[in-house]
């Protein structure tokens, strides 16, 4: 897959909520994640393909509600693809949720082997 093949196929499983099919479709065994504010949760930075798994899982049993989600188109540029991704929500504790923010992912040798979350 070229990293134009790779970025849209990511867009397509991402805006569709199928996370793990991303995972196991397009990121290297070796992929890690790297999202800072969820350091205090364990997660601030991750190694490994089942470990970001456990990431997204871990957010997703928190929350109650997806309201919303708009994403860009994605951006490719040499080894990087990027997109913003907005999401509002509601937490299982009841509280709602704004996330603005932009994604990441660095590819080589046709899988993304690292994705990082700045918001």
């Amino acid at each position: 897959m070229t990293n134009q093949e790779i970025a849209k196929r990511l867009h397509e499983l991402v805006k569709a909520g199928e996370y793990n099919r991303a995972y196991d479709e397009l990121f290297s065994p070796e992929a890690t994640a790297k999202e800072p504010q969820l350091a205090e949760m364990g997660f601030g930075e991750v190694k490994g393909i089942e470990a970001v798994k456990q990431k997204v899982t871990a957010l997703s049993e928190g929350m109650a509600e997806l309201k919303s989600r708009t994403m860009s188109e994605p951006i490719v540029t040499g080894t990087h693809i990027a997109f913003t991704n907005i999401v509002n929500g509601t937490l299982k504790d009841g509280n709602a949720f704004n996330l603005s923010e932009i994604c990441l992912y660095k590819v080589e040798g046709g899988k993304i082997v690292s994705e990082e979350f700045i918001y």
